[in-house]
């Protein structure tokens, strides 16, 4: 058999750069399936390039570990007493009973992972692991010192909760670029399995990046896959890696040899009830970083919506080489009707991101701010388009996202409270609860929905009611709640006109 000879691979910037830790192995482990090893010096090389991809791994878990946080979940009307760990021996029966959540013999039912995101005390993590938010306590520990910690906000929709702590000089783990990722990059999982990461040591994994943009598994309580579709993330966007997620790791680090974390776990696996190997994290993209940026500050993030109702290609379409979203439908009043979308038309592009099929439109959609204006590559022409048809060319399309309403079950938690103005508060119409029965009625160049009044407020009195629609603000037409509380500063009273079943009224709110 052919020797094949490996240099010493160094630790260097060049060994960490994506790609060459996977070619490095790949020839190692030619090298040492070979009946004879080269040499390198008096060290075998295949010795010497395991030793540089040990080494690799290493640094990237002393640089990153740091930054994970062992998370615990104590149910406050949970009257049983915390479970013993399997993992230590029986205690003697006359050993009293650890109840205080602080201290480093307790070990509590319920466990999850976190990093740190900023010195100051904030630690993200998956909502999901955080179960009945309103149920339970939390304590947090970071390097051994245990800290009571309270919600700051949370979003379903991306599945993401961030946690505070009072507590500075910690140290937030650096964020990488997951759009940046390939499958076959070795990948490290830091987490907390069976809650023992309390000590400050939170346990690693490693293996390979599998696979990207992939649907997370539905829940349990799903009788079809649209059922199931409760996060972005059930649209296409996890990574899969086969390092091991046990319970306990959702809501940790999944870093690259660089140190830095490219997606938080998500021990779905487990989730199913039984470990399997290998599992799923939420990958750090744009709409991430986005989304923590407005947690960070105790607010919810407002996602966008389009207002269309796609379609998969047909397996015709799709032999003869078409790839989009065909738009079956249009939603009146929604920005896809303003900006002059149609039937028919087949959506291939999303600014820079190529549209595959429906299920990409609405993740590229749906993960953007509310109020972001998106380009829409379009194709139009209908099935003549589609047999090879000469046509204009495709069309690029701006259109301004109003925003999504949120239907998971998971309420969205956010420590600044919604701005209420004269006891009123507003939604984007496409937010509002009764939208969608009524959005055929409503003005087509935007209105608000009136979603809270409190009873003997200013509002309430003027007789407005939750379910109205306002398109005008002293006749100033309104299509956001920004545009409609910049509309309504004035202090004296502010006349609103309102939308709905084809008719116009106007109600006038009195003066504070």
């Amino acid at each position: 058999m052919r020797v094949v000879s490996i240099a010493a691979v160094s630790t260097s910037a060049a060994w960490r750069r994506p790609g060459i830790a996977a070619l490095a192995l790949a020839v190692l482990l030619t090298v040492c399936a070979s009946p004879a090893v080269a040499q390198t010096g008096s060290e075998p090389a295949g010795l010497a390039a395991v030793a540089a991809l040990e080494d690799a791994v290493v640094d990237a878990i002393a640089q990153a570990e740091k930054s994970v946080v062992a998370i615990a979940r104590v149910r406050k009307d949970d009257p049983r007493p915390p479970m013993r760990s399997e993992l230590l021996p029986p205690a003697p029966l006359e050993l009293p009973l650890v109840t205080d959540p602080t201290d480093p013999a307790f070990i509590p039912h319920e466990f999850a992972t976190g990093v740190v995101i900023d010195a100051k005390g904030l630690i993200v993590t998956a909502y999901h692991a955080l179960g009945d938010v309103k149920a339970a306590e939390f304590y947090v520990w970071v390097n051994r010192k245990p800290y009571a910690a309270r919600v700051k906000a949370a979003d379903p929709w991306l599945d993401l909760a961030v946690l505070e702590i009072e507590a500075d000089n910690l140290r937030p783990m650096p964020l990488g670029n997951a759009r940046a990722l390939k499958k076959g990059q070795f990948v490290i999982a830091l987490g907390n399995p069976y809650a023992i990461a309390r000590d400050g040591q939170p346990s690693a994994t490693w293996g390979l990046v599998s696979n990207l943009a992939r649907q997370a598994p539905p829940p349990r309580h799903a009788s079809r896959p649209s059922e199931g579709r409760e996060t972005l993330h059930h649209w296409g966007t996890l990574i899969q890696t086969d390092a091991r997620l046990e319970l306990g790791t959702s809501g940790g680090a999944l870093v690259n040899l660089r140190g830095e974390m490219v997606g938080l776990t998500a021990s779905l696996a487990a989730m199913s009830g039984a470990e399997r190997p290998g599992g799923f994290a939420y990958p750090v993209d744009d709409d991430f970083r986005r989304a923590l940026d407005v947690l960070k500050t105790g607010q919810a993030p407002e996602y966008g919506f389009l207002g269309v109702a796609p379609r998969y290609l047909t397996a015709e379409d799709r032999q003869a080489g078409q790839r989009g979203a065909l738009v079956e439908d249009i939603v009146p009043a929604t920005p896809a009707a303003v900006a002059g979308l149609k039937s028919g038309d087949l959506i291939t592009r999303v600014d820079d991101q190529e549209v595959w099929d429906d299920l990409e439109l609405i993740r590229f959609v749906s993960g953007k701010q509310a109020g972001t204006i998106v380009s829409l590559t379009v194709e139009r022409g209908g099935s003549g388009r589609r047999k090879g048809a000469r046509g204009a060319g495709p069309l690029v399309i701006p259109v301004t996202l109003a925003k999504r309403r949120s239907e998971e079950r998971r309420p969205i938690l956010a420590e600044v409270p919604p701005t209420v103005w004269r006891g009123m508060r507003v939604e984007y119409a496409t937010a509002a609860p009764l939208f969608r029965e009524r959005s055929r009625d409503l003005d087509p160049a935007g209105s608000v929905g009136v979603v809270e009044v409190q009873r003997d407020s200013l509002a309430w009195k003027a007789g407005l009611r939750p379910g109205d629609f306002v398109s005008h603000v002293g006749g100033k037409q309104v299509a956001t709640p920004a545009e409609f509380h910049a509309a309504a500063a004035a202090e004296g009273e502010v006349v609103l006109q309102l939308t709905a079943a084809g008719e116009k009224s106007e109600r006038t709110v009195a003066a504070p």
